[in-house]
């Protein structure tokens, strides 16, 4: 099954929707106006053409490419999809493993996961893979992860990122406040909070803290050290 979104417009549109053998998968234009792209995402999932995403629920994979992302896009941006009843969102990023596939790429991406709710004081999160937790993570949570952890939200508790020694996990949060980091084997205490969204990475077994609108350069470096290692 495969739904073209270029039907609704003349020119390249916004959001190209392709199926795959799970589901959806929804390809947003990196150059896209942030406008145009949410007016037009809302056209193609509630306007005249939205019967054709009517039925049973659908697992579906909504890929952003390189744009980065302010909290706010984000939201604007998810909200729509979390707004149709059948909507399941499976992943949700740059690069995602449906993208990957798509494109008959040959990597080991990690699995990915969408957590949707409160992590509360002294309640432990695991996941196999990298994690997308929407909302906050209060003081004495604690999340762990294979790959990497984001917070659409504010991380107050504990974040462990890269638990079983991936030295190139990332953990990143909306508002950045964390009583304790953890990558890999190196263990940080919570840098000061800014109203920047930013991410924790390590640097020659360093921890180190930076705004998320630097992430896509740092990025390209290690996905470009992986495919070394991987050779």
């Amino acid at each position: 099954m495969i739904v073209n979104s270029e039907t609704l417009s003349d020119v390249k549109p916004p959001v190209t929707v392709k199926g795959t053998r799970d589901g959806l998968l929804f390809l947003l234009d990196e150059q896209a106006d942030m406008d145009h792209l949410c007016e037009y995402l809302h056209s193609l999932l509630f306007g005249e053409t939205a019967s054709i995403f009517d039925g049973p629920v659908i697992e579906v994979v909504v890929d952003y490419g390189k744009r980065a992302l302010t909290h706010e896009e984000a939201w604007r941006i998810l909200g729509q999809f979390q707004a149709r009843d059948n909507f399941l969102i499976k992943a949700w990023g740059g690069g995602t493993d449906a993208r990957q596939s798509m494109f008959q790429r040959k990597t080991s991406a990690r699995a990915q996961h969408i957590y949707h709710g409160l992590v509360r004081s002294g309640q432990p999160l695991m996941f196999d893979g990298d994690v997308v937790i929407i909302g906050d993570v209060n003081p004495s949570g604690h999340v762990q992860a294979t790959g990497d952890i984001y917070v659409f939200g504010r991380l107050l508790g504990i974040a462990h990122a890269g638990m079983h020694g991936d030295t190139t996990a990332i953990i990143a949060a909306a508002e950045f406040a964390p009583m304790q980091l953890r990558i890999a084997d190196v263990i940080s205490r919570a840098p000061q909070l800014k109203a920047t969204m930013e991410y924790a990475y390590l640097v020659d077994n360093q921890m180190m803290v930076a705004e998320m609108k630097q992430f896509m350069t740092w990025n390209k470096v290690r996905r470009r050290h992986t495919n070394q290692e991987r050779r």
